[in-house]
């Protein structure tokens, strides 16, 4: 949304600006066109001061009095020469005779002064006007006088008669000074506009390829649906509360590419997704994340239990008709009542992958509705539950195996906390759930020292197993959480060999040095190091050069890929473990959850595997009893 505002801004900011440039031209211009109206002002009042002069240089008549008199001739035209400055190409006075035609009386050029009587043809009929009205007029001369901007026609009258003209003609030097005269703040306002243009010009463009980007980014290229690009962007702009949320899952969906071709699937997909609208209406959205789907609609529609039944009994009993085969399918699904109460987006949906995770696992083709009084998850982000939860002591570790791939052995198992419910000690909670809600408080070390107390009486109490537990990045510079392994660490000593830390990370590392040295603390008592999640986020290949780690663990999202039979995903896995194999690492791959991916690992040569299809994390006696 911030964005957005930003956009917005710079678009307005830019308008303004080019509105402003094509202001300063328009004021300019005027000022312009101001500046010649003022000086064919000064121009008249010129005219009216040289008629007073010649009319007390004459008594009488001025043709009677002009006509046969050189000494008064040449008085009257020293005058209009006294007149006749740079602004003025010439000064002169006109008469008409008795055929109409109009003759020199005076003339103020002094170099080439026109003769009495010499005949002048106007090319303006308004000197006929002047003329015979007796008001002044301005003549605009274009290009039909050289050297001529404007002349200005000046009625010469004696008792109320016009008996002569006066002309007098501005030069087209003048005017060009004129225009000049603003031309410096002209040329930078038009240099203004061109940059203004170009830049609305690119602005319009960058829009253009911005908002063709975003429909590449929000639209799916296989289907109708939409990305979760644009299920973010959404709700940048809508109010969570108001929509219900549903995630559906095709179930053994990679068993139709394999079994008819990607082509066939790619059009079972879309054919999935049609009715998936269809269901749901016209106000609702549907998402694709690969052969999941997320789908919200207006609470509107439709109460969320009846409209979550319409939609499993109709997506998942009905047939298919793809390539005149009739396909049935099933659909494992959750739906939640959003809470007007409720947090986020991303909480939204890890309860509602939560949720469908556990359809999966109790057998999948059914679903999981949480109404907006029961959405258990979402209250597990509120800090005070979460804060008296551990008060309380109200937490457990599981213990999910890691076994050696090819005999399927277990080897050692990863310690993984849940906090009890307070109303139903059935249901755990998850850390994803909680997690940054107490990090970097003193919640999150009372966690981490009750995780570190179980694990160590866990070994103590079974000597002949094995351990690994998760340290975010972040604790190693936290002196209090350090302080505290360490203590762990100095206190059981004779255990410490059995532990292994697997490090995961939200930020990047940038001191290698200093997260060397607090390897090297750890594995002070035979501690392993372990790269968490290997291949995803920050975890990179620098760490293989500059850290002093035992073991990588894949992360599970390259794994999944597998189950989609992905070459790459396999090509990439594989250099892991060839590449752990040259620095003799550990290699462990994660979230193999079923015979498929296992299948595929085991293949690969990956020496250690984890993950529902190997073992569920459950309480360390049910393992070792």
């Amino acid at each position: 949304m911030r964005e957005s505002i930003v956009d917005k801004f710079i678009g307005f900011l830019l308008i303004s600006l080019i509105v402003f440039a094509i202001f300063l031209q328009i004021t300019t211009t005027e000022n312009t066109k101001k500046l010649k109206n003022e000086e064919i002002l000064k121009t008249e009042q010129y005219a009216q001061k040289i008629v007073r002069l010649i009319e007390l240089r004459v008594s009488s008549n001025l043709e009677k009095t002009v006509k046969g008199n050189d000494f008064v001739q040449k008085e009257l035209n020293e005058i209009l020469e006294a007149f006749l400055t740079k602004q003025y190409s010439y000064i002169f006075m006109l008469s008409k005779d008795a055929k109409g035609h109009y003759r020199f009386v005076l003339d103020g050029d002094k170099e080439n002064p026109e003769e009495y009587g010499s005949v002048f043809f106007p090319k303006s009929k308004l000197f006929d006007k002047v003329y015979s009205e007796g008001k002044m007029s301005i003549i605009e001369q274009h290009d039909d006088v050289e050297g001529v901007w404007v002349s200005l026609v000046y009625p010469y009258m004696e008792e109320g008669k016009t008996e002569a003209l006066l002309v007098l003609d501005l030069s087209r030097e003048y005017a060009t000074y004129l225009n000049n005269f603003n031309s410096p703040l002209v040329t930078v306002v038009r240099i203004m506009q061109v940059f203004l243009f170009l830049a609305l010009l690119f602005l319009i463009m960058i829009t253009y390829r911005y908002y063709q980007t975003r429909k590449i980014l929000t639209k799916d290229s296989l289907s109708t649906a939409y990305t979760k690009y644009y299920l973010a962007d959404f709700f940048n702009k809508n109010d969570i509360a108001q929509y219900y949320f549903f995630l559906v899952d095709i179930d053994e969906f990679k068993e139709f590419n394999k079994k008819y071709g990607n082509d066939f699937g790619n059009k079972l997909i879309q054919s999935f997704i049609s009715r998936f609208q269809e269901v749901l209406g016209g106000k609702a959205k549907v998402v694709r994340v690969g052969t999941e789907f997320i789908a919200f609609v207006p609470k509107t529609e439709a109460g969320i239990h009846d409209l979550s039944e319409k939609l499993f009994q109709t997506m998942g009993k009905k047939y298919y008709l793809i390539e005149d085969e009739k396909i049935h399918i099933s659909i494992s699904m959750s739906a939640i009542d959003t809470p007007e109460e409720s947090s986020t987006l991303p909480k939204i949906l890890r309860v509602l992958d939560e949720e469908l995770l556990k359809v999966k696992s109790q057998g999948k083709n059914t679903f999981r509705v949480l109404g907006a009084d029961n959405g258990d998850a979402l209250k597990y982000n509120d800090i005070d539950y979460i804060r008296l939860a551990l008060e309380e002591e109200r937490l457990l570790c599981l213990y999910q195996p890691i076994c050696e791939t090819q005999s399927k052995e277990i080897v050692k198992y990863e310690a993984l906390a849940r906090l009890v419910d307070k109303n139903d000690s059935s249901k755990l909670i998850s850390p994803f759930q909680f997690m940054q809600l107490i990090k970097g408080t003193s919640q999150y070390i009372k966690m981490s020292k009750l995780v570190l107390s179980d694990v160590f009486y866990t070994l103590s109490k079974y000597p002949k197993i094995e351990i690994s537990m998760n340290l975010d990045l972040d604790d190693l510079f936290n002196k209090d959480m350090m302080k505290l392994i360490n203590n762990y660490l100095v206190d059981n000593k004779e255990n410490a060999a059995r532990l292994t830390f697997e490090i995961i990370e939200e930020n990047e590392i940038t001191d290698y040095e200093r997260v060397s040295e607090i390897f090297h603390s750890l594995k002070k008592y035979g501690s392993k190091v372990a790269i968490d999640d290997f291949g995803s986020g920050y975890a990179n290949y620098q760490y293989l050069i500059a850290l002093d780690i035992d073991i990588l663990k894949i992360d599970g999202s390259l794994i999944r890929e597998l189950k989609n039979d992905d070459k790459r995903a396999y090509l990439v896995v594989e250099s892991i473990k060839n590449l752990a194999d040259i620095f003799n690492y550990e290699v462990v791959a994660e979230f193999v959850s079923d015979k498929f991916i296992y299948e595929q690992i085991k293949d690969l040569g990956i020496g250690y595997s984890q993950g529902y299809y190997l073992g569920e994390p459950r309480p360390i006696n049910e393992y070792l009893s």
